[in-house]
């Protein structure tokens, strides 16, 4: 599920739940984790940008690989 920590002030996706905290990742495999009162459910606007975000790190990794 796509998320907003608004500690940090980025997106995320919940990776794992720990009692009162939620670990997240991004697309690139920043992991980071935050309270659950922090969270919140993304915006549609939030969501594209982590689509966006998956997006350009598979064209990087390709990028990556062909060199």
């Amino acid at each position: 599920m796509a998320v907003y920590d608004s500690h940090l002030e980025l997106p995320g996706v919940i990776d794992a739940f720990y009692g009162s905290v939620v670990k997240l990742i991004r697309p690139a495999g920043f992991t980071w984790e935050s309270r659950r009162v922090s969270i919140r459910p993304a915006t549609e606007y939030e969501r594209n940008q982590l689509k966006a975000l998956a997006k350009h790190h598979r064209l990087q990794l390709i990028r990556d690989e062909s060199e």
